[in-house]
């Protein structure tokens, strides 16, 4: 197998499948070139590879339902032997991350290969196209109801739980713009509700941070749209958060 260019890791939201086959499963992939930039400097970080492609070829019954990530795309070819996940240009010791969605047919208990993953990309100065490196996918398929009970990833469930913020914004961005600004409000703060309520479980900041940021924008709304409401949450927190400390707001107003 080619392995060069590119760090990739793979990260199964389950560490075990039913063998009866999933409607949907997810992967968290992370991948990126060199070492993690951790200064914010004015120049910009060198580009190593050009329009970037994940070639995903599966199994017989496998199939890639949808990519969720940050200006990510794909398709599907004619024939449907295989999806193409398209990923942009790579920049030294920039990494992204895509969670992708498969639908898994049944298979005997074991572990077991459901497709393979080709990396290309193109140098800045080329046009020709360069396989860089190619990953055999496997899941663990089982009968047995311990290993199924266990939890998700957290890793996985954090970054599709932060994933949602993007299309929940221009949700009720679009409420605002109607002048529903009661269900609009109603949406960012049912979010963040529900972040605080993990930055509560997890004692994860990044829950904490993106819920302060949704209801940074709801208020902000809330006076730029002319919504003269008042809402009850206005939530001081700190480090050691607690779920009593969380509370959902009281206000049905989708009634």
């Amino acid at each position: 197998m080619v392995k060069s260019m590119v760090n990739v890791t793979y990260t199964w939201d389950k560490e075990s499948i039913s063998a009866n086959g999933s409607e949907q499963v997810n992967l968290l992939i992370e991948w990126g070139h060199g070492a993690i930039r951790k200064r914010k400097g004015t120049l910009m970080p060198k580009t190593v590879g050009c329009d970037l492609q994940l070639r995903f070829i599966p199994e017989s019954g496998v199939n890639l339902l949808k990519v969720d990530g940050a200006r990510l795309n794909f398709n599907r070819s004619e024939d449907g032997e295989y999806m193409l996940v398209h990923c942009g240009d790579m920049r030294r010791g920039k990494y992204k991350q895509a969670i992708l969605s498969f639908s898994i047919p049944a298979h005997s208990s074991g572990r077991h290969i459901i497709g393979l993953m080709e990396w290309s990309w193109r140098k800045p100065t080329q046009e020709k196209r360069t396989l860089i490196r190619t990953d055999q996918l496997y899941i663990h398929y089982t009968h047995h109801l311990g290993l199924l009970s266990i939890p998700i990833n957290p890793k996985v469930e954090k970054y599709i739980k932060l994933n949602e913020t993007a299309p929940i914004v221009k949700k009720a961005l679009r409420m605002y713009e109607k002048g529903e600004h009661e269900r609009g409000a109603f949406v960012l703060t049912r979010q963040a509700d529900e972040l605080l309520i993990r930055a509560a479980r997890t004692e994860d900041m990044e829950y904490l941070e993106e819920a302060e940021l949704l209801f940074a924008v709801r208020n902000k709304w809330n006076g730029t749209f002319g919504l003269f409401q008042t809402y009850s949450s206005k939530v001081f927190v700190n480090k050691g958060i607690s779920v009593e400390d969380v509370r959902f707001t009281e206000i049905n107003i989708l009634k």
